[in-house]
């Protein structure tokens, strides 16, 4: 599937397939869904899912208002977005969304016991977005890239 989203495109051709997950239904069953991770060349992430009628993916029949068949999405991910995916998916089925490949792309987990407290800013669009293309460079969380910069001033 291609798709082109914010000026981006998204195409499961060209991307590398990073790891995959299926519902736990039957194929036949009207639930039923799956979902895989995409990586682009320039390293952003996406999620290709494809499901049944009653699934995430279905879409509205045309011109009917309570009519649903088979459906598929493309939905663009962040660094940390296909980082908890990919845990949701390993701690279901770790055949499909490797340990192994876990570390290749996000590193190995780390047990920080220093203490984290939320606070919220708010940044132009521009920032945000430079800190989420650092982060995915880099291979980090917002979090560190946001605590780095500041801990090194």
């Amino acid at each position: 599937m291609k798709k082109r989203i914010d000026t981006l495109l998204y195409d499961t051709d060209t991307a590398k397939k990073i790891a995959s997950y299926e519902a736990p239904y039957p194929r036949s069953d009207i639930q039923y869904y799956e979902e895989e991770l995409y990586k682009k060349r320039t390293g952003e992430y996406f999620l290709y899912g494809s499901g049944n009628a009653r699934s995430p993916y279905a879409e509205q029949v045309y011109g009917e208002t309570s009519a649903w068949e088979d459906g598929e999405k493309i939905v663009p991910l962040s660094y940390e977005e296909a980082q908890k995916w990919f845990e949701k998916a390993n701690n279901e089925n770790d055949e499909l969304a490797t340990d192994e490949v876990y570390e290749k792309e996000f590193g190995t987990i780390k047990s920080d016991t220093s203490k984290k407290e939320q606070q919220i800013f708010r940044l132009s669009k521009t920032a945000i977005q430079k800190v989420e293309r650092m982060a995915q460079k880099q291979g980090k969380t917002k979090s560190e890239i946001v605590e780095n910069l500041i801990m090194s001033e």
